[in-house]
């Protein structure tokens, strides 16, 4: 009897972005904006108001919030919103991580391709999948040079990250992870950092933090609990990791997380 044997070998890895949206809101009518002067976060800013009325104010330019065009904010860019007149205000927070968060310029999307995305539904599953696709159109959009990450080459490199990424809760055992791609622990350190720029124990370090970051967004998930999750032996380590990384406590980015508007 003759089976068919797929040839595995001619596919390549491809990892699903990890994406969570924080907060949204549509149609809201805002008389005064309430916002901090400044802002300097780790989540994206995803803005689009259907009348005039507010600008953003960043690296020594001036970003009026138009109808015609979506706003991309992205992470850890210092701006501060700034209204001119009363206005209708759409927003979503989200996180996202590599290659997305390596963007650092303000993004300006045409609205038309995306309008009918940027909308409540009567569903909450349907709002969702709206979101979402709103968040991957938009990205989709901006041109690849303009994420100044390094793109990873190498196929066995790329598998290493992947692999790394699925089990970013657990302790990475180098020995084991060079094993599966058939390769020395030297030699897979040596053209991981060539590729990425950091060695495998710190890249498996940054998305450990990174899942940590969205899931205290999840106001379920108690520190202790995302500590376990994300593979530190417990809350103090897990803390000082965290604060190392992004400049503040778990329980005060937390705060951010929730507050944020």
């Amino acid at each position: 009897m003759n089976y068919y044997k797929e040839d595995i070998t001619k596919y390549k890895w491809i990892s699903r972005p990890d994406i969570q949206v924080i907060r949204y809101n549509v149609d809201l009518e805002i008389k005064q904006w309430n916002v901090p002067e400044k802002r300097n976060n780790p989540f994206f800013y995803c803005y689009w108001n259907k009348t005039p009325g507010a600008e953003i104010h960043a690296d020594g330019k001036v970003y009026p919030v138009l109808p015609d065009h979506i706003m991309l904010i992205p992470p850890n860019l210092e701006h501060s919103p700034v209204q001119t007149a009363p206005f209708n205000h759409s927003f979503i927070h989200f996180i996202a991580f590599q290659p997305f968060d390596s963007l650092n310029s303000i993004e300006l999307i045409p609205i038309e391709k995306n309008i009918h995305l940027f909308q409540r539904y009567e569903s909450e599953q349907k709002t969702a999948l709206a979101l979402y696709s709103l968040i991957f159109s938009l990205l989709l959009q901006i041109p690849e040079n303009h994420f100044c990450r390094r793109q990873i080459r190498d196929d066995r490199i790329y598998q290493a990250s992947y692999l790394i990424s699925q089990g970013c809760d657990q302790n990475l055992q180098l020995e084991t992870l060079a094993k599966k791609l058939n390769m020395s622990v030297s030699n897979l350190c040596h053209l991981f950092k060539q590729e990425t720029g950091v060695s495998p124990i710190h890249y498996a370090m940054e998305r450990r933090l990174e899942r940590a970051l969205i899931m205290l967004a999840d106001l379920h998930n108690s520190i202790e609990d995302i500590a376990i999750k994300t593979g530190f032996s417990n809350r103090y380590h897990f803390s000082k990791a965290f604060k190392a990384r992004y400049g503040v406590p778990p329980v005060k980015m937390r705060n951010t997380l929730v507050a944020s508007t």
